[in-house]
């Protein structure tokens, strides 16, 4: 299943709307969530919050990430989301596969 580097950027931040992030990613955290949140979606590592900004990270599975719109769309109306950047990630192994093949005679 594909995995991603979810990096999710909170909102303006007041002690209510840190009490909800922490919630909602602890609760993600141990495998509880939302009705809205795919089924297949499962936290690998994370949460870490940055030291440097308003910022959530942690990795995950799902086979398709544009399943996730609806619960995404609602924690940015609700102002817990400010924005998010999704990176697919690789395996060393397929990127050493990948290089092997590119730099083969």
């Amino acid at each position: 299943m594909p995995i991603f580097l979810n990096e999710v950027w909170l909102g303006d931040l007041t002690p209510a709307l840190m009490d909800e992030a922490v919630t909602f990613f602890g609760n993600l955290s141990v495998g509880s969530k939302p009705d809205n949140l795919p089924d297949d979606l499962r936290m690998l590592a994370g949460p870490w919050l940055s030291a440097e900004e308003a910022k959530v990270m942690f990795i995950f599975e799902i086979n398709d990430p544009s399943t996730m719109f609806d619960a995404y769309a609602e924690r940015m109306v609700s102002g817990l989301f400010a924005r998010r950047k999704l990176t697919l990630l690789s395996n060393w192994n397929s990127v050493k596969d990948y290089a092997d093949r590119v730099n083969a005679p």
